[in-house]
């Protein structure tokens, strides 16, 4: 197995290099022009315009891993969520020493050079997953405040500037709420969805999290940096298959959210995640929802089932924008098919994810920088000190351990707009200069299929959610 992965990284680099050939590729690196007050953004139609009425599509990337981890791409191990680790670091070292921990990690995994690299692959929009967990100690809504006595929005802020420095617009990205919006353990614990049960401790989440964003919204209201609030990232998470009985307990909540929202800030964009499907939340009409986006993650297993969501969005007849927040091709699907699909269309977009550690990672099409030097802390036994120096200066991207990807060029291509003909009229399965033959792509889309599918059970395994 251990050959097969290493041949396999070969030979996917060798298809990202050949693949970027296939269209012109603008190496000069973009001048960064800064967000101003013309650039706040609003919603006509299908089209998102700045204040100057200039239509904007944003294409760029997620800062995953940052506000709240996910044990397969960071430095920590625990697939169950970030939350046991959490919780177990407070209990041994004390909240504010652990909240220090937390802050040496967020400080190191992204700093300026990250956004920088970003506005360089012509990208023009950062998605920012954060965690309520943050800005609050405890899921009872208790702010993190500074000395004059003001919530300390400190981290959201230096996001926010070198967003604005590198003209940048920033998605803030609800990744985890308490009571959690979903079973998985993005969210930050997996199978611990109680934010929308019809119970005492659901209606306080409902509060908690409805008194969060009305503080993050309060804080970022006349900023135009800020480019949407995403609500809840992925809420039910499965198309409410798990049980439709929430399905009214979503809707009801997303409206209040949006209103509770509007209440400080009536001008910013929300975005509304239907995430595997249009009909997984109401269209705008139903609640009255106005300069609104919608959302969906596509993580399909064929270019085929690519096209059918991308009918499915432009038959909803919601007359408003769509956002493709992540998205990575499965089995048989390809990139050049995916991305030159959402620029034909006209959909925003955005890679998930920026950066990632593990074994492999720096030659993985599902980061734009990785690392396979990466240490995993211990939480339960890593001393103090061990943990901060596996959360310290090593995980900066500018330091010894990160390497750009092949995927970064491939991305960047795309980012500018670029949509390759050949490839949306075959599928994906050709690229404009033919330089590989159909079965040999095929094949490889293949073995990666195979091995994805392989992680994926194991993990699941881990998790228990494959049974």
């Amino acid at each position: 197995m251990k050959r097969m992965k290493q041949v396999l990284s070969v030979l996917l680099a060798a298809v990202m290099a050949l693949s970027v050939c296939a269209v012109a590729f603008a190496e000069e690196a973009p001048a960064y022009t800064p967000i101003g007050d013309g650039d706040l953004l609003h919603t006509e139609g299908e089209t998102i315009y700045n204040a100057k009425g200039e239509p904007v599509v944003l294409r760029g990337t997620n800062f995953g891993g940052w506000g709240i981890m996910e044990d397969w791409f960071c430095p920590f191990e625990d697939p169950t969520g970030e939350e046991t680790c959490y919780e177990t670091l407070v209990s041994r070292f004390g909240q504010e020493a652990a909240r220090q921990l937390f802050q040496t990690y967020r400080a190191n995994w992204i700093t300026e050079t990250d956004y920088k690299n970003v506005a360089d692959c012509h990208m023009n929009v950062i998605r920012l997953p954060i965690w309520y967990r943050n800005f609050q100690s405890d899921d009872d809504g208790t702010w993190y405040r500074k000395e004059d006595g003001s919530i300390d929005f400190t981290e959201l802020d230096e996001a926010v500037a070198l967003c604005k420095k590198y003209g940048l617009y920033i998605i803030i990205d609800a990744h985890g709420l308490p009571g959690h919006q979903n079973d998985y353990d993005h969210s930050g614990r997996n199978k611990s969805m109680t934010l929308f049960d019809d119970t005492e401790a659901g209606a306080r989440y409902r509060a908690v999290t409805l008194d969060f964003w009305t503080e993050i919204a309060r804080r970022y209201k006349d900023e135009p940096t800020v480019a949407m609030y995403d609500l809840m990232n992925e809420p039910l998470g499965t198309n409410i298959t798990r049980d439709k009985s929430y399905q009214q307990a979503f809707w009801d909540f997303s409206d209040e959210l949006y209103r509770a929202v509007r209440a400080v800030d009536p001008d910013h964009i929300i975005t509304m995640e239907a995430i595997w499907a249009p009909n997984a939340i109401p269209g705008p009409d139903v609640y009255g929802w106005e300069n609104v986006v919608y959302q969906e993650h596509l993580y399909d297993v064929s270019n085929p089932q690519i096209l059918n969501k991308m009918k499915e969005i432009e038959q909803a007849g919601y007359n408003s924008p769509f956002l493709i927040g992540e998205f990575y091709p499965r089995g048989v699907a390809t990139f050049d098919y995916m991305l030159s699909l959402f620029n034909d269309r006209g959909l925003s977009w955005t890679t998930w994810t920026y950066k990632g550690a593990y074994k492999g990672a720096e030659k993985s099409p599902w980061f734009l920088y990785g690392s396979s030097k990466i240490e995993k802390i211990d939480y339960v036994n890593d001393s103090y000190e061990t943990i901060a120096r596996k959360w310290g200066a090593c995980l900066r991207t500018d330091g010894d351990c990160f390497a750009r990807t092949p995927f970064a060029d491939y991305a960047a291509l795309y980012a500018q707009g670029a949509v390759d003909e050949a490839a949306l009229n075959s599928f994906g399965m050709v690229n404009s200069e033919g330089p590989l033959s159909l079965r040999f792509q095929m094949l490889l889309s293949k073995f990666r299929a195979i091995v994805v599918t392989i992680r994926d059970w194991l993990r699941k395994l881990k998790t228990g959610d494959l049974i």
